[in-house]
């Protein structure tokens, strides 16, 4: 039924139930595809846990497991972390030094000195196969999950909470631009995008238009994010001045971008918000 509340779902506590199986079998799925390429895998992987953890998020003030599960969904996602972080921060490299020159020896031997070493396949196995194991557990879990509350009244408190996080974690930036807030922000958008990607079918007209705008403020906050972690890791590299400058320079613009997006995106309170929504909501249900 794909991401996303349905008309069929007779209550909220349902819809999580179905959405989040859907989310971890599909990842057992792409486990068990040999013929998927381990950065491909990986993607997904991490992919379906953000949408698990964002659908808690959703219902958290009336889901007494929250803790408990968005735990053992965070340990499962640190078990595949690490096997995209030094291939994010490799491309990043990559893709700046592609805009200046430096002497392809020296070129070559700032990547090696600042660029983590890939985990080694054998690890990547064994922390593959501990990721399946820990959304497995957590996917049979999923099946008696209890959810208080009816209709819109079990979502406006999560929805309400994960826009204000949002909003702070935005002014959190204008003071300390540096790679972790920027992570942080970007993950607090993501939370309202996959949000409103949830509910999507309460006016798709509307809804598609708001989830295009967050979906462009977090990808331009990702390439912003991923700049300032290699701006970081070339602290104290004496010959690498014009890659580094060159980083801050897209860096800079990148943030622009995204505080003019985000002022306009998050300027509405979001008892504002959730009073759109809820009236959308209850002509979509029919309530």
């Amino acid at each position: 039924m794909g991401f996303s509340f349905n008309a069929k779902d007779k209550t909220v506590e349902r819809a999580v139930r179905r959405i989040a199986r859907e989310r971890l079998d599909a990842s057992l799925a792409h486990l068990a595809d040999a013929t998927m390429p381990r950065d491909v895998l990986v993607h997904e992987l991490r992919k379906n846990i953000k949408k698990t953890r964002a659908l808690l998020r959703l219902v958290r003030p009336h889901f007494k497991g929250y803790d408990r599960e968005n735990a053992a969904l965070r340990d499962a996602a640190r078990l595949v972390s690490d096997l995209r972080d030094a291939d994010v921060l490799a491309a990043t490299f990559d893709d700046v030094a592609s805009r200046i020159y430096m002497p392809p020896d020296a070129l070559a031997a700032l990547r090696d000195r600042i660029v983590r070493p890939h985990t080694k396949v054998a690890d990547a196995a064994a922390h593959l196969a501990a990721h399946g194991e820990a959304i497995a557990t957590i996917a049979r879990r999923a099946k008696n999950w209890k959810v208080s509350g009816a209709g819109f009244d079990a979502i406006e408190d999560g929805l309400e909470r994960s826009w204000t996080a949002a909003r702070k974690a935005m002014r959190m930036t204008e003071s300390d631009p540096t790679g972790e807030a920027l992570h942080l922000w970007r993950k607090r958008v993501k939370d309202h995008w996959y949000h409103a990607r949830l509910l999507a079918r309460i006016w798709p007209e509307m809804m598609t238009h708001h989830i295009a705008a967050a979906d462009t403020l977090g990808e331009t906050l990702g390439e912003a994010r991923d700049l300032a972690f290699l701006i970081e890791a070339l602290k104290g590299e004496v010959d690498a001045t014009d890659l580094r400058t060159r980083a801050e320079e897209e860096e800079t613009r990148l943030l622009a971008d995204a505080r003019t997006l985000g002022s306009r995106f998050f300027s509405e309170k979001e008892s504002g918000l959730s009073q759109r929504w809820r009236g959308w909501w209850d002509v979509w249900r029919g309530d």
